[in-house]
């Protein structure tokens, strides 16, 4: 059986919650905010919805909508779901390496006055502090509206990491204090 890809697994996990038209997919996509931790683009979710559905993952159906115009609504197949499942358990037993971005400039720093320096990372550290603000909205508007724990989870945890990257920021610049 072909590996999932992480798009292929974040739109079939929609999938197997209800039948949808891409449409409707791409409605989910926008209001759970998914573009931020997948890969998913209205034009990646036909593309994928095409190969998942030749490779037996999703079933298809035609609808008239109430537009009387066909529409295809597509279903989790077993194959697909069983596909799922295994990824699923391989998403969330083996951590990803990320390269940040921020690493580059750090190893590179020296080649920046100390001053320069500084305020890049100042600048750095508001807009993790920015980034915490949001997400503490964002935390208290899933709360209000009843979100089940583990899709919670996935809010919260970039919470965690700002928390862990400032901590970081602040040791790296009193270190850079120090010398």
């Amino acid at each position: 059986m072909a590996e999932l890809s992480n798009a292929e697994a974040a739109l079939l996990g929609l999938l197997a919650e209800k039948p949808m038209h891409p449409y409707q997919i791409e409605g989910e996509v926008r209001y759970r905010d998914m573009r931020f931790w997948t890969e998913l683009s209205m034009s990646s979710i036909y593309k994928l919805l095409r190969k998942l559905e030749k490779n037996g993952f999703v079933l298809r159906a035609n609808q008239i909508s109430k537009q009387n115009r066909v529409r295809k609504v597509y279903a989790v197949s077993k194959r697909g779901r069983k596909a799922l499942s295994g990824k699923l358990e391989n998403l969330l037993s083996e951590p990803e390496h990320v390269r940040w971005r921020v690493d580059i400039g750090t190893y590179n720093c020296d080649l920046l006055t100390a001053d320069k320096t500084h305020e890049a990372l100042q600048k750095y550290r508001k807009t993790l502090e920015d980034k915490s603000r949001a997400y503490k909205d964002l935390l208290k508007f899933l709360r209000d509206s009843g979100c089940p724990a583990h899709r919670f989870a996935v809010a919260t945890r970039p919470m965690f990491l700002i928390k862990g990257e400032i901590h970081w920021i602040d040791s790296f610049m009193a270190q850079l204090e120090d010398k």
